[in-house]
Formats: C-alpha cells, structure tokens, sequence
C-alpha cells in the first residue's frame, strides 16, 4: 500500500547531505505551509469518513511526516515525547484519580452566586438544545471540546518550527499545569452540571453521538482507559488554549488572535454541553497563570545561571 509521503522516510532526513527537498521547503515557508494544511485536511478528513477517532498519537504521526520532510524525523520524536507522555499519564491517572475515596464536591453554589442564582449550562440548553434532534452548534461545540488535545499538539508544533527554546517553555508549562490539575482531582474531585443536574443539565455530546449512531474506531489503548467523571475543577478544556494564546502572544500576534478566538469558541462549549461550570474555567486561568509563572521565572534563573558561568569561564581564560 502507498502511503504519502512514505519515500521521506527512507532518506537520511536529519543529515547535513539533506539539501533537496528539504531546503526548498525551508526556503519557502508558506509552500510549507499550504502544503502541510493541503496534507492534513486530506489524512484527517479520510479519517473522519472512514470513522477513524483522531487522537493526538494520530496527529503526531502525520506531523512527523512535514518533520521528516524538512529534515527534521529525528528531532521531531526526541522532542514531541512530551506530548505523547502527557496524554498517556493524564488518561491513565485521571481514571486512578476517581479512586482515592474523596466526596466529589457540588460547586454549582459559587457558581450561581456568581450568576444571581442561575446556571448557564441550563440557560444555554433550554435556550439553543433540542433533545429530539440534532443541530448544527451540537456539531460544532462537540468537535471544538474532543479537539482540545489535538490543537495543543498543533501549536505545539508551530512553536518546534520556529524556535525550539520557545516550544520548550509552553512544554514545561503545560506539563506544570497538567500536574496541578491532577492532584486537584485527586483531592479534590467535583460534580459536572450534567451529572449534578442529571435531567436538567444534558449531557449533550453523548445524547447527539447516540442520536447520530455513531460509531467510530477508538484505538484499543485509548479504548480502555477509565475516564473520571469527577475531573471537572479545574477545566483544562479551558485552559490549554489560554495557554496556547499566552505562549502565542509576545511572537506570533495573529495566531494568537486566532487561539484567542477558539479558546472562548472553547469556553462556550463546556457550558453549553452541559461538561463545565463557568467557574472550573475561571480556575484553570489561575492554573495557566501559575504554571507559566513558574516556568518563566525558573528560566531566567537558569539563564542568568549560566551567564554568571560563562563569564567566570572568561575570566579564568
């Protein structure tokens, strides 16, 4: 079977010979770029139809392709590990996280304190969801809130492109912040407005995925992992693409427009599915804020470190 972009593979793509196509696609990034989306929309959208779920793993390895075809192959699996860790972990441990024996907590006090006594999981659905069919903004929020893994591995990969220290930096946030919400769910489990509210609050992905019969591939590995249904406080829902827009923000302005714009597409999501209350986002920016603080101070610790280093080393000489 041909696979696209198999005869990559079979060069030496991170060898200094490299100088064909790989150097043609350095030279014009926005061919690069054309082509990479060109490459993508077709393997993601065959996968759609033929009912294949797209899960990061999946992503990574079409990635892995425009890596090995810049000259790239080797560095891009040294340095995408990451991402393909933290996905694993964070499913593997949130379903351990529901085990711990903790009373899940009933947050929706704060929240209608902060709304005058409402919720707006329940405003939205009474005001846009029709149980007994299926909409178009049942579609769109579905896939913006099963996309949230896919689109930091996407990002993440913008930043490799251009500056590795800088993909460093978001890595390390992301991972600071993917561990303090872990033990938060250890310790701290809470209620979902769909299972707080159960025939009030729907819950409308999985109500539309059975109303469609749906019935996608979900890799065996993914298949089996137990999901905690009491991870909702904080929401990383919401706070990886806020994290996406921090690191976008001081480099690559328009981007950063566009994650912007997704994260609050993103946020109207968790609501209207009845998966998030408006405070779980609220705490997981203080999460985003905490981990990019840490990260970035740590940094500049390190980088003042070794220039306190390389002088000394100078004098010396």
């Amino acid at each position: 079977m041909h696979v696209p972009g198999a005869k990559l593979f079979n060069r030496s793509s991170d060898s200094s010979t490299d100088l064909g196509d790989a150097s043609t696609l350095r030279r014009h990034p926005r061919l690069l770029l054309g082509g990479s989306v060109l490459y993508l929309s077709l393997i993601f959208g065959v996968m759609l139809w033929r009912g294949i779920d797209i899960e990061p793993q999946w992503v990574v390895l079409a990635l892995l392709v425009i890596a090995a075809a810049m000259g790239r192959g080797k560095q891009f699996v040294f340095d995408f590990v990451p991402f393909l860790l933290l996905f694993l972990l964070y499913e593997v441990m949130r379903g351990f996280a529901a085990k711990t024996g903790f009373a899940p907590h009933d947050l929706s006090g704060p929240e209608r304190l902060l709304f005058g006594g409402g919720l707006p999981s329940e405003w939205l659905q009474q005001a846009l969801y029709r149980p007994g069919q299926v909409d178009l903004i049942d579609l769109l929020t579905m896939g913006m809130y099963f996309l949230h893994f896919v689109l930091l591995v996407a990002v993440g990969f913008i930043f490799w492109l251009r500056d590795r220290r800088h993909y460093w930096h978001f890595v390390g946030a992301l991972l600071l912040m993917s561990a303090l919400a872990f033990v938060t769910y250890l310790f701290f489990p809470s209620t979902p407005p769909w299972l707080q509210y159960s025939g009030d609050v729907h819950k409308v992905a999985n109500e539309t995925v059975s109303k469609l019969d749906m019935d996608y591939f979900i890799s065996p590995l993914y298949d089996h992992l137990n999901p905690n249904q009491y991870a909702a406080f904080p929401s990383l829902h919401a706070s990886y693409p806020i994290l996406a827009v921090v690191y976008a923000w001081s480099r690559y302005r328009l981007l950063a427009l566009g994650l912007a714009a997704w994260a609050a597409g993103v946020l109207f999501s968790i609501v209207y599915l009845g998966e998030h209350y408006i405070v779980d986002a609220l705490v997981g920016l203080l999460y985003v804020a905490v981990a990019t603080a840490v990260v970035e101070m740590g940094s500049r610790q390190l980088r003042r470190r070794e220039e306190r280093k390389a002088k000394r080393s100078e004098t010396a000489a």
